[in-house]
């Protein structure tokens, strides 16, 4: 086996293990979901990407909590229930551009709290692809991998 093929074989075996729990969420959605398709509005975190890479579920209770508020000039609102961030994207299709420069209220966060806010302002800056259906999207690094799963609040 070619070493394009291997490498082939190992991007999907990973998107597909990224997306295995998200029944329902098309990696491809039909041309009008993709013209609905926004990450503006108010969401909560599903799942988040752990240090390891993979997608992890946040507790309930704390996933409750969360709260993302994106709006449609490209400001974003975001916490955990302890500091309260902000920066900017930009969405082009499914195609996004989260800014590095955050501003963050500076408390000091321990627990799942503080967990939940250091694991996205890593990954949320890395976010580079939107994919889902109105209501729950799916934002992906610059490699495919999924690392944030956003839920309508």
């Amino acid at each position: 086996m070619s070493f394009q093929t291997l490498a082939a074989l190992r991007k999907f075996a990973v998107l597909a293990l990224a997306t295995a729990p998200l029944v329902g969420l098309s990696a491809h959605p039909s041309s009008a979901e993709a013209q609905d398709l926004s990450v503006t509005g108010t969401w909560r975190i599903e799942a988040l990407a752990a240090p390891g890479g993979a997608l992890v579920d946040v507790d309930q209770g704390l996933s409750s909590r969360t709260e993302v508020t994106i709006d449609r000039h490209g400001m974003w609102l975001a916490s955990a229930g302890c500091n309260r961030l902000r920066g900017t994207l930009q969405q082009m299709g499914h195609a996004l551009a989260v800014s590095t420069r955050v501003m963050a209220t500076e408390m000091a966060c321990e627990g799942p709290s503080g967990d939940i806010e250091r694991r996205f302002l890593h990954f949320f800056p890395a976010v580079k692809q939107i994919d889902g259906m109105p209501g729950r999207v799916l934002l992906r690094d610059q490699s495919g991998a999924a690392v944030l799963l956003l839920v309508n609040k």
